[in-house]
C-alpha cells in the first residue's frame, strides 16, 4: 500500500492508495492522522485518482479525516475522483462532510487561501 504525501503552503497533499477498504483503512489512518494532528493541518486535499477499490470502512475513514481537520477549523477537499469512486459515493453521505474538487490546484479555491 503506497501513500504520497507532501506538505507545501499550509496544505496537506495526500494521493490515497489504490485500496481504501477493511483494514487497509487503519494503515491509511495510521499515517495521515498522525499527521493532520502534529501539523495542526486545517487544510487537507485527498487525490483518489488511484482508487480501484474502496468500501463503506473506506468512506469512513475519509469522514473521520473531515472530522479532525474540521476541529481545527480546516476543511477536507476530495479531488480527482475516477468514475469507480464517483459511482460509490453515489450510496453514501460523504460530500455532507468532505468537500470536492477537481484537482489538486482546485482545491486551494475551495480553502480560499
Amino acid at each position: 500500500m503506497k501513500t504520497d504525501i507532501e506538505y507545501k503552503n499550509n496544505i496537506l497533499y495526500v494521493k490515497a492508495p489504490c485500496v481504501l477498504v477493511g483494514n487497509k483503512t487503519n494503515k491509511f489512518e495510521s499515517l495521515v492522522i498522525p499527521l493532520i494532528l502534529n501539523l495542526n493541518a486545517k487544510y487537507v486535499t485527498v487525490n483518489l485518482k488511484d482508487v480501484d477499490l474502496i468500501d463503506k470502512k473506506g468512506v469512513n475513514s475519509l469522514i473521520k479525516l473531515s472530522t479532525i481537520v474540521n476541529r481545527n477549523k480546516g476543511k477536507l477537499v476530495l479531488c480527482e475522483l475516477n468514475e469507480y469512486v464517483k459511482q460509490y459515493f453515489k450510496n453514501t453521505d460523504v460530500f455532507d462532510y468532505c468537500f470536492k474538487s477537481k484537482d489538486f490546484n482546485s482545491s486551494i479555491e475551495v480553502f480560499k487561501i
